[in-house]
């Protein structure tokens, strides 16, 4: 994942949590939204994205949304993928067939 990528799955986790702030306190259709974003983060991040499923057991959907839990997730995997530190500047594999490595 290039740092361009992974800065994009970023924002779309933070709009995740913002709507999920706003629009996502509406019950039943909080729920609706919080199974529909873990399957959204599933596909951006991986297994890491079930972190999320915690947030269907609050069934007011009201105490969930004041947790980024999205947002939490992209970082976890952007630290654990070295895209934080300063050596990151080239964070893909690097290609096999080039000559000096």
């Amino acid at each position: 994942m290039t740092r361009r990528g992974y800065f994009l799955r970023l924002a779309l986790s933070i709009a995740i949590d913002l709507f999920d702030l706003t629009l996502g306190r509406i019950p039943i259709f909080g729920s609706v939204t919080e199974g529909v974003g873990t399957v959204v983060l599933v596909g951006l991040w991986g297994p890491a994205g079930l972190v999320n499923l915690w947030e269907l057991l609050d069934f007011t959907d009201q105490a969930d949304s004041f947790v980024p839990t999205a947002t939490l997730v992209a970082l976890y995997v952007g630290w654990r993928n070295g895209m934080f530190s300063k050596s990151s500047t080239n964070v893909t594999a690097p290609d096999s067939a080039a000559p000096g490595e």
